[in-house]
């Protein structure tokens, strides 16, 4: 085991969707693990790790933290609304000196010895403001996913930003081109939390037979849940279950539905038990599908050019099948046993972890 390190590492997670702050997470009880104290900022994921730092192997400290707005989902769909999200952009363009401000001196307080940015701009900027060297951990930055869409304004906010990352370290699965940094280092394996509890006590509790096809749907807290029902509606029932995350305080089965809490500190167990997930393409479900096994079949969410990226990177590692889209995902399900065939065919086994190699590579930016 490493000698206790004295520095601080504080990582921040983009507000965007759960999947930043799950890898981050890996990041950070990597980080602990190897006696690096550490400190995760993240915003509306703060629930859920907040869920998982009890059973974490060692402490990390959780802090409040809101610094970019994404992508706005449309609700109910698998795409962005570009009009909200302009706004957000306007919004957060105009409180983004606040924001620099407060970061750079929640720092300095922390005395952070190393910033780790998946992806926002803005702690890239507080962490010059402080005089802390800073990288990014990620598969993308947002010029990326911008790509131009809302003006030449905030792709030079971004870029000037970027620049000051002294380094990024670019995730394997969905990985783009980081645009904005000027030193980039790629990594192997995915980021991602392996699972806790084994899949045959995750069985028993579900209520799930041994002999039941237990599909896992990752289709994003931004869908309403008619989605899963539809979907539900489109798998036979006998001897397939549908698995799915869920708000609702009463979740118990509905025909070939099953739930797990959404808010729980171990998602990836869930996943992990699944004999398949069906998804839409994002990071974290994929990864954590990934590193735990399970065959995936995927479809890229509108709009995104990541998912795109993830989906076709599920072809191209070998862990499963890419779907055309939402409807191609509804003709699948109708013959789940096809699907769970071809996705197993194409499935080469699980993907290596990243987060040991990536925590070696930070302490060695400590000083």
């Amino acid at each position: 085991m490493p000698a206790a390190h004295p520095a601080r590492i504080v990582v921040y997670a983009s507000d965007h969707g759960f999947g930043h702050a799950a890898r981050m997470l890996a990041l950070a009880a990597r980080l602990a693990e190897d006696r690096v104290p550490v400190t995760l900022c993240a915003g509306a994921a703060a629930p859920m790790i907040r869920a998982a730092l009890p059973f974490l192997a060692a402490p990390v400290d959780l802090a409040a933290a809101s610094l970019d707005p994404g992508l706005a989902p449309r609700a109910g769909a698998l795409d962005f609304d570009l009009d909200r999200s302009r706004e957000a952009l306007a919004a957060w363009r105009a409180e983004l000196p606040r924001l620099v401000a407060a970061e750079a001196e929640r720092l300095v307080s922390l005395g952070a010895a190393l910033v780790v940015a998946d992806a926002p701009a803005a702690a890239l900027l507080a962490a010059e403001r402080a005089g802390i060297p800073a990288v990014v951990c990620s598969n993308f930055t947002w010029l990326d996913m911008y790509a131009g869409r809302f003006g030449a304004d905030v792709d030079d906010i971004l870029a000037d930003a970027y620049a000051r990352a002294c380094l990024g370290y670019r995730l394997r699965l969905g990985a783009m081109p980081l645009a904005g940094l000027s030193a980039i280092q790629d990594t192997d394996g995915v980021l991602a939390r392996r699972p806790r509890r084994d899949r045959a006590a995750i069985r028993r509790e579900l209520g799930v037979s041994d002999g039941d096809l237990l599909l896992g749907l990752g289709l994003g807290g931004s869908l309403d849940a008619v989605l899963y029902d539809v979907l539900s509606a489109s798998a036979p029932a006998s001897g397939v279950r549908l698995l799915a995350p869920s708000h609702a305080p009463d979740s118990r089965p509905r025909g070939p539905l099953v739930h797990f809490p959404a808010i729980t500190p171990d998602p990836q167990s869930y996943f992990g038990a699944c004999d398949l997930v069906l998804a839409k393409a994002g990071y974290s479900t994929l990864a954590e599908a990934a590193i735990a096994g399970v065959p995936l079949a995927v479809f890229p969410l509108l709009g995104s050019p990541e998912s795109v990226r993830l989906a076709h990177d599920v072809e191209a590692l070998g862990l499963g099948v890419r779907l055309t889209d939402e409807a191609h995902a509804r003709a699948a399900l109708s013959r789940p046993e096809v699907l769970l065939d071809a996705a197993r065919r194409a499935c080469r086994g699980p993907l290596p972890d990243a987060a040991p190699a990536l925590a070696a590579a930070l302490r060695g930016l400590l000083p």
